[in-house]
């Protein structure tokens, strides 16, 4: 039987004209994040974040909205786990640049963070390929920071060894 912290897995797909989705996918059950690219850029943040604890934070967090609401993200290093985040991902309903009032967990798990960075990584690798295909990147080239891809993947390659 496989260790929940071991059975995750995620997808991420942009579309176009300014959307993207991240599926989670924990056990037998899958979440769906629907996010905008409107109101800023979610890849970016996304990365900084996990490079924020490659280079030893010991807590991340980025907001991807949706048209209204969306999600904030925060993944923290447990203390007593070798290498385990807690990731927890928190909905909320108010329009972009509204106060948030109400945060209602969504979803809540722990990996490992080398699983975590590789996955996200592979995601990413993923839209960064495509986007090298005219048909694919024809109404989505600006959905994507190239610039910081490039340095994330030097990140993730030296922190997971790969």
């Amino acid at each position: 039987m496989l260790d929940s912290i071991d059975d995750i897995d995620f997808v991420l797909r942009l579309h176009s004209e300014g959307w993207s989705t991240c599926i989670i996918y924990i056990e037998n059950k899958s979440y769906e994040l629907i996010i905008t690219h409107v109101f800023g850029d979610p890849y970016y943040n996304f990365m900084h974040s996990l490079m924020g604890l490659i280079n030893g934070l010991q807590s991340a967090n980025f907001f991807w909205y949706n048209e209204p609401g969306g999600a904030r993200i925060e993944i923290t290093k447990l203390k007593a786990g070798k290498d385990i985040v807690l990731v927890n991902i928190q909905s909320f309903k108010e329009a972009f640049g509204n106060e948030i009032k109400v945060y209602e967990e969504n979803i809540c798990f722990e990996i490992k963070l080398k699983s975590l960075l590789i996955l996200s990584y592979m995601q990413l690798k993923k839209i960064f390929l495509l986007l090298k295909e005219r048909d694919f990147a024809q109404h989505r080239s600006d959905g994507f920071p190239f610039r910081k891809f490039v340095e994330f993947e030097k990140a993730v390659k030296d922190f997971v060894r790969i």
